[in-house]
C-alpha cells in the first residue's frame, strides 16, 4: 500500500479509494497551471472568458485527466462554456504537449465543479435565514456576561442579572472587568414578591 503524501495541492483526490501518488498530483497541478495560462493567453473564445480551472485529477495510468472548471454566470453561460471547452479539448491537449515535459499528455475530460455553486447556494440560504432572524432577540442566561458597545464605541462587560420574559427585555448591570471575580459569586435566593 502506498504511503499517503500531503502535497498541499487543491482537488487532487481520485475517484477511486486509493490516494493519488505524488507524481499524479504533480502532473495534475502542471496541467491545471498550464491550462489556465492557455485559456488566458491563447483562447479568444468569449464563451471562455469567465472560466476558472479549479482542479485536475489524473488517472493512475496517466491516460485521462479530469479537469474541473467553474464558470461565472447562469446555467446558459455554463452550458456554452462547457461545450466550448469540450470542443477545444484537442487544441488544448496539443498546446499542453508543447508546454509539459511528459511523454504523453492525458486525454482531457472537462467537468463542471459544483462545489463553488453549492457554496453560493449555501451563502444565499444563510443570508435568507439571517434576514428572517433579525427580528428575534437572543435570550442570554442570567449570571453570564456579554460585551456591549456604548455610544463612544467603547466595549464594556455587562452582567445579565435577570430576564423579563413578559417584554423580552434583558435587565443588565454594568460591570468592570476588575469587578468580575468567580470566587465571590454568592447565590442569594430572594422572593421578588416579598416586602
Amino acid at each position: 500500500m502506498p504511503t499517503q503524501v500531503n502535497t498541499g495541492l487543491p482537488h487532487v483526490i481520485p475517484s477511486t479509494s486509493k490516494m493519488a501518488t505524488l507524481r499524479q498530483a504533480r502532473v495534475g497541478e502542471m496541467i491545471r497551471r498550464d491550462l489556465a495560462e492557455i485559456l488566458i493567453k491563447e483562447m479568444r473564445d468569449p464563451r471562455l472568458a469567465m472560466v476558472s480551472i479549479t482542479g485536475v485529477d489524473v488517472a493512475r495510468d496517466f491516460t485521462i485527466a479530469k479537469v474541473y472548471v467553474s464558470v461565472l454566470g447562469d446555467a446558459q453561460d455554463r452550458s456554452l462554456a462547457m461545450r466550448a471547452l469540450r470542443g477545444a479539448a484537442g487544441f488544448l491537449r496539443g498546446h499542453l504537449g508543447r508546454m509539459l515535459e511528459i511523454r504523453s499528455v492525458p486525454e482531457l475530460k472537462f467537468l463542471y465543479d459544483q462545489g463553488i455553486q453549492r457554496g453560493i447556494e449555501m451563502f444565499e440560504i444563510l443570508k435568507t435565514e439571517e434576514a428572517a432572524l433579525t427580528g428575534i432577540q437572543t435570550i442570554i442566561a442570567p449570571g453570564t456576561y456579554k460585551v456591549e458597545k456604548d455610544h463612544g464605541a467603547n466595549e464594556r462587560a455587562v452582567r445579565v442579572d435577570q430576564v423579563d420574559f413578559d417584554t423580552d427585555d434583558v435587565a443588565d448591570d454594568d460591570v468592570d472587568a476588575d469587578d468580575i471575580d468567580s470566587e465571590d459569586d454568592d447565590i442569594v435566593d430572594e422572593d421578588p414578591n416579598a416586602e
